[in-house]
């Protein structure tokens, strides 16, 4: 599975990058370091991310792409890689 958000409706990520159990975030902070994420079971993170995507929208940035890739860091969904 490969996938690119970008353009995103996000004060904090200016994109995600999904390739098999990879993801790969940056943030608009600092935009030329990229943050490297094993996840165990992509295709649930997607349907969670898409699912955050259309509320920040359809909510007008009531969401929160950041808090949301936030809480999947603490729940070991996203696992930092070194």
């Amino acid at each position: 599975m490969n996938k690119v958000y970008d353009n995103l409706v996000s004060s904090a990520i200016n994109s995600i990058i999904i390739e098999d159990n990879v993801v790969k975030v940056v943030y608009n902070s600092n935009k030329d370091k990229e943050y490297t994420f094993t996840c165990s079971n992509t295709e649930e993170f997607v349907e969670k991310l898409s699912e955050e995507l259309i509320d920040v929208e359809l909510n007008n940035g009531k969401g929160s792409v950041g808090r949301f890739l936030h809480q999947q860091i603490k729940n070991n969904v996203l696992v930092e890689t070194k």
